[in-house]
């Protein structure tokens, strides 16, 4: 199947990183924003129409209340490929044009540095274009029902925020016990970045292991950990952030409904 011209219609933040991806698998990347005239490596085009008629796959990156009218300027049938939240498989293909196939795709922040966690929902014969062309953006995961998405994007497209939020209350609480902010940023930085790459050092040899195994081994009887992790769950940690998840999913389906 050809999927060499990838149209993006959006390129902010999110549909630039799309876009170097692709660049770097060696993707012709054509691009549609009426607030950008030139991005580098990509060739611009005027309208939406335009874009699409030299596009294989169009992946449309704007704002959720965007992608209708966007989708309503296509003329011809087309792959199409949504990373809005909230808008559903039924909505997309119900305003693309008869005979088109839609993707939904939902990444996060990190796809800006090809460390993406990104899920997808679509039908069998094209999940293999999703992860062909997202391969050099992250990890890409199929969810067997659509519904799955919005818990997607209330657990990894909002997840950065969450991670940020700790690393600045590690910094702050550093900074309390006399480090300076520089230190105790630079510390609680590689502290979460390397626990992840051991953690999935571990996981690599063991799928089954857990982290609250991984955890209790470096939780001496009287020790600091466990004073500290005491604290957190004083505070209700675990619950926050779980209810932080479910807030953010619950979001996404109100989005749905328009």
């Amino acid at each position: 199947m050809p999927n060499e011209n990838i149209g993006i219609i959006g390129l902010g933040q999110m549909g630039s990183a799309i876009a170097k991806g692709l660049q770097n698998e060696k993707k012709t990347v054509n691009g549609f924003d009426p607030f950008v005239k030139e991005a580098a490596g990509i060739r611009m085009f005027s309208s939406i129409p335009l874009l699409a008629g030299v596009s294989d796959v169009l992946i449309v990156a704007v704002k959720p209340n965007m992608v209708v009218p966007v989708l309503q300027e296509l003329v011809d049938a087309k792959i199409i490929i949504s990373i809005a939240a909230g808008i559903s498989y039924d909505t997309l293909k119900k305003n693309s044009p008869i005979g088109s196939r839609v993707i939904r795709v939902m990444p996060n922040l990190a796809l800006l540095a090809s460390r993406g966690a990104l899920a997808f929902y679509s039908e069998d014969e094209d999940a293999k274009i999703v992860l062909e062309l997202f391969s050099s953006l992250g990890v890409s995961v199929r969810v067997s029902k659509e519904t799955l998405m919005d818990a997607v994007t209330g657990l990894s497209g909002s997840g950065p925020a969450y991670v940020l939020s700790f690393l600045h209350a590690m910094t702050e609480a550093g900074l309390k016990e006399g480090l300076s902010f520089d230190e105790a940023q630079s510390l609680a930085m590689e502290t979460i970045e390397g626990t992840m790459v051991y953690f999935r050092k571990l996981k690599e040899t063991d799928p089954k292991v857990h982290p609250m195994e991984v955890r209790n081994r470096v939780t001496s009887p009287g020790g600091t950990t466990i004073h500290g992790l005491d604290a957190l769950e004083r505070g209700g940690f675990t619950m926050a952030v779980k209810d932080a998840v479910s807030k953010a999913s619950e979001r996404s389906r109100e989005l749905g409904k328009g």
